[in-house]
This record gives C-alpha cells, sequence and structure tokens, in this order.
C-alpha cells in the first residue's frame, strides 16, 4: 500500500509541473521595435506566413498582407496590437487569412498594454478587404486606411479566408475627427469567405463595419463598443445570424450618436447600387439602460436601438432590440418607400425602448407611410410599439457587462412570441430556424450556449501568457489561470480555496485523497473570467495528505494540503 501512495503522489506532482505555464517567446511581426516600427510592412505576393500558437506576436505598424499572399493563424495563438505604432492587420484585395480558431482555443487579438490597462483604441483592428461588388469606385479607400485600403470589384463570390473564433479586444486608433479604424472592418468581402464565432470588445468606432460586400455571417458579439454595434453601408447584402451587441453604459461616442443597428446606402444619399440591403435574423441588441427611471450618464450620446436610413434596405427579423433611450428610427423618403414595398422588413422584433419607439423623419411626397402602422402590420408579430421597461421582455441577466446572461426566460415573451422563417429574404440554406427570438436558446443551460468556451466578456483583467513583461512587474510573466494555495493550510475540519479564471469556459474543482480517490467535487459547472473561492469541509475524512485540482479548458493545475485532527 505503501507503494501505491508514492506512486500516486508522484502522478499528481508530476500533473501538477507539466501544469505550471512556461513564458512563451515573444516576436515582432512588422517593420519592428524602435524609430522605424510605424513604418508599414507588407507580406508580399507569393508569400505565406503561419503564427504558431507557442509564440505571442506583437504587432506593430501597418501590417499589409498583399495580393497573392496568404496568413495562417493557428488555433490558440494571441496577437498583440502595440499602442505606441498604431497595430493594424490589413488583408488586401486578393490577400487571405486564414484565421481559424476553435471553441477551446480562440485566436485573440488584444492590447500590448497589460491587464488592468487597456483602454479603446490601444491599437488598430483587423480590416480584411475584397473583391465583392460595392457602390463606389474600386479605387475608394477603406476608412482609416489612407494607404493600400483599396477595396471591392465584380466578384460577389470573392474568399479572402477564414475568420472564424477570434477575439478583436481594445481596436480603433483615431486617425482623424469621424475616422477611426473598427474592431473587424470589412470592405468588399465576398460570400467565398467564412465569417463566424467573433468577438468584438471595447472598440474605440463601430464593433463590425461592413463597407459593401457580399460576405455572410453567423455568431458574433459586440461588447462594449464606443460607437456602433453592427453597421452595414455602401451596398453591403449579406446576411447575419446569432448576434449579440452589449453597451458599456459609461462610454459613448461624444463626437457622434451610439446606436445599435446603422445603415445607410451611402451618406448622401444615392442611389448608387448594388444598396446596402443586409438581412439580420435572431439578433439580441441589447443598450445602456436597464430601467427607463435610472438616468444615464449626463452628456451621452446613446440614442437608437436602430437607426435605418439614406436609401438602405436593412431588414431585421426574429430579433430583441431593447435598453436603449430611443427605439427605431427610420429616415429620408427613399427609405420608407422601400418598406412599403415590402423591400425593407422588420418582422417578428421584439422591441423596447423608453420614449419615442418608432420615429420616422423626412417622409414627404404623398407617401403616407405611418412607422407605427407598418410596425404593427397583422401578421408581421412586431411587439413593443410603445415605452416599457427592459423587464418586460424578462431576459435573465442581460445588462451585466462582464457576465452578461441574455437568454429569455422560459415562457415569456421572446421565448414564445414566435418567429417565422418564410419571408424570401429567409428562404436560404444560411439561416437555422429556431422558435426563439434573439440570438439565445431559453431551454439551453449558459453553458451550453454558442458564445460559451471561447469569448471573453471581462477582457480587461485577463492575463494572457505573454512572456511579456508589463511595467513594473517583478520579472515573471503572467499566467493565464491561478490556483492558490488553500488557506489555512493544515486546516480542520474546513478550508478554502481560491482561483483565478482568464476566460469564460467549463470548469471543474476537485479533491483526491493520497491514493488518487476522489473524496470531492467542489465545483463542476460553467464559470464566467474572475476570480473565485470554495469551500472544503472534511469533518468526514480522516487526517493526511490531499489533493485538490482545477481544470479549465485544456488547463490542470494540482496542489497540496493538510488536514490535521
Amino acid at each position: 500500500m505503501k507503494r501505491l501512495h508514492t506512486i500516486s503522489v508522484f502522478l499528481l506532482l508530476g500533473l501538477f509541473s507539466a501544469a505550471v505555464a512556461q513564458p512563451k517567446p515573444t516576436k515582432v511581426i512588422g517593420a519592428g521595435l524602435g524609430a522605424a516600427a510605424k513604418a508599414p510592412f507588407n507580406l508580399t505576393a507569393g508569400k505565406s506566413m503561419t503564427l504558431h500558437r507557442d509564440t505571442v506576436y506583437i504587432l506593430t505598424g501597418f501590417y499589409y498582407v498583399d495580393s497573392l499572399a496568404v496568413m495562417n493563424i493557428q488555433a490558440g495563438t494571441v496577437i498583440l496590437g502595440d499602442s505606441a505604432t498604431n497595430g493594424t492587420l490589413i488583408v488586401r484585395r486578393g490577400g487571405t487569412i486564414n484565421a481559424e480558431g476553435t471553441k477551446s482555443e480562440p485566436i485573440v487579438f488584444t492590447s500590448s498594454k497589460p491587464a488592468g490597462q487597456r483602454k479603446r483604441g490601444d491599437w488598430g483592428g483587423v480590416v480584411i478587404l475584397g473583391n465583392a461588388p460595392t457602390n463606389k469606385p474600386v479605387t475608394t479607400k477603406i476608412e482609416g486606411i489612407d494607404a493600400g485600403g483599396e477595396y471591392g470589384g465584380d466578384n460577389p463570390n470573392d474568399n479572402s479566408g477564414v475568420f472564424r473564433y477570434v477575439r478583436i479586444e481594445y481596436p480603433g486608433i483615431v486617425i482623424s475627427l469621424n475616422n477611426e479604424i473598427n474592431g473587424l472592418t470589412m470592405g468588399g468581402v465576398g460570400n467565398g469567405t467564412k465569417i463566424d464565432h467573433v468577438q468584438v470588445s471595447y472598440s474605440n468606432d463601430d464593433a463590425f463595419e461592413w463597407f459593401g460586400g457580399t460576405v455572410d455571417a453567423k455568431y458574433l458579439v459586440a461588447l462594449g463598443a464606443l460607437d456602433d454595434d453592427f453597421d452595414t453601408d455602401f451596398g453591403f447584402s449579406g446576411k447575419v445570424q446569432f448576434a449579440f451587441s452589449k453597451k458599456d453604459p459609461a462610454a459613448w461616442d461624444a463626437a457622434g450618436q451610439t446606436n445599435g443597428f446603422e445603415s445607410d446606402n451611402d451618406a448622401t444619399p444615392t442611389t448608387q447600387s448594388p444598396l446596402t440591403a443586409p438581412v439580420f435574423s435572431n439578433v439580441t441588441l441589447v443598450g445602456p439602460q436597464s430601467d427607463t427611471s435610472v438616468a444615464l450618464p449626463a452628456g451621452n450620446k446613446f440614442e437608437y436601438g436602430a437607426v435605418i436610413r439614406r436609401n438602405t434596405r436593412l431588414s431585421v427579423h426574429n430579433s430583441i432590440i431593447m435598453g436603449f433611450p430611443f427605439g427605431l428610427s427610420l429616415r429620408n423618403d427613399s427609405t420608407a418607400a422601400y418598406a412599403q414595398q415590402g423591400l425593407l422588413q422588420i418582422r417578428n422584433v421584439s422591441l423596447q425602448a423608453r420614449t419615442n419607439v418608432l420615429n420616422t423623419s423626412s417622409v414627404a411626397g404623398g407617401l403616407g407611410f405611418n412607422f407605427g402602422t407598418f410596425y404593427g402590420t397583422a401578421g408581421w408579430n412586431n411587439l413593443g410599439s410603445t415605452p416599457r421597461q427592459p423587464s418586460a421582455l424578462s431576459l435573465v441577466d442581460a445588462f451585466n457587462l462582464t457576465a452578461p446572461d441574455p437568454r429569455p426566460t422560459p415562457g415569456t415573451e421572446a421565448a414564445t412570441a414566435g418567429t417565422d422563417y418564410s419571408s424570401v429574404q429567409l428562404n436560404t440554406s444560411f439561416f437555422t430556424p429556431v422558435s426563439y427570438r434573439g440570438a439565445f436558446d431559453p431551454s439551453l443551460s449558459r453553458s451550453a450556449q454558442w458564445d460559451a468556451g471561447w469569448t471573453n466578456y471581462n477582457p480587461n483583467n485577463t492575463n494572457y501568457i505573454t512572456g511579456v513583461r508589463p511595467a513594473g512587474s517583478n520579472g515573471s510573466a503572467p499566467v493565464q489561470y491561478a490556483l492558490d494555495q488553500n488557506y489555512p493550510n493544515p486546516f480542520n475540519p474546513s478550508t478554502t480555496i481560491r482561483y483565478a479564471l482568464p476566460l469564460n469556459g467549463n470548469v471543474t474543482l476537485k479533491v483526491y485523497s493520497v491514493v488518487g480517490q476522489e473524496v470531492a467535487t467542489l465545483v463542476d459547472a460553467f464559470q464566467t473570467a474572475g476570480s473565485y473561492q470554495a469551500s472544503f469541509d472534511a469533518s468526514r475524512l480522516a487526517s493526511g495528505v490531499y489533493f485538490y485540482t482545477l481544470s479549465a479548458a485544456n488547463f490542470t493545475q494540482v496542489k497540496k494540503m493538510m488536514l490535521l485532527k
């Protein structure tokens, strides 16, 4: 029996040693650090580059993936956007990015600053440009990129690669007034490109913006964007399903307006074709105001859940829009005419706003358009045309910024009011018919939702394993997960175990005897990023050595404790 004890101890301690996070090597991509770092860098035609998960990359300056060049990014790779040089990744027309993360190993683009010091606009963001149609000349440059930013063409099936299970955190450098880079900017991106499971957090401009193109997307998260969550312009005609956004009530675009959806054909407006005509379904937009009786901060610029204007044909189906001071704003005669013609559709939407729920402006020419009548058309099943409280929609905890739970409560409006996919706009294989409104299934647990395991709703407190020593540190690299020594130790009969998680995910915390027998499961649940503690009562156990193990994602750590009675 003594031999069994010894083997068990060595197995557990070996597991512990293997699980200790080691600093990763770092590599600069771009023009390099120092005086030349702001210079653009080009991965030129015919070349390919792979970013590996075992290295942390520092992205400096404007890094271009040129036409006929390929950038591959392995699952689990971390790329730090350099703040001093406005690090930005730009995939040009004809270039390819294959960024294919996984649920357990997402690819992360984030600020190069240490945890606790990151802010919006620390670096640029990711820009993907393609050869799909827009309603602008092909010489037009994308917002924020003065050189090498041309986009658009005549190939709706253009393929810029794969962008899957990716997080983009703290982007949005300001080039000039009203000229910032977004979190994920797509210009003329074709529908041969695969985009799904992407989170943009704390962008200094829009989270997602499409300038023309035909690309479709699923499973998008926009967290704390300063400006709009989903912005569509210049002839974008793609489809989007299952998207969630949450506004930060303490941050807005001081120079403009902060909305959920914003859609224009162009800024003039004109009838240039192709017309902006995206179709969104199963979106949950959550604004900043959890209670209409509680005032937002003075001077805030929060406005509408959706601004639909300037000749656009944006359509929204089977969705929830809530928490904004105002509801939907439909502007311009041409936009209203599209609504009358059935080219702009709002169907099976649950809406909540404090006031000015349905606003129409600039409707003239004898159209006789009334937004309230349009929204309430029999058979379209839209709800919430008058002011009401966010609580009327009964989402579990949608306004929690760092650990949101935007599921509809079973049996309530969003879960039971119904959806419809019979519209010609939704009659494609892209859309997945579901019975609930919004992005999340009320019948599933929080840990079973599509955003579980790869998103991070608390990125400023996440210590990535970077190998980069933050200023003022003691020289040790930060680690992703932390399992503290229990206290007290030795103990009798109970003790407390503390641990920290950088990411949302499924977590187990178990206790084993010295012979490897499981004696207690303290945690077996989905948990959001943050610090936790668990109590262990050993009053029924004999004195001796015990081991406790923390397992999360691909991480396991073991520590030893002593029970003395």
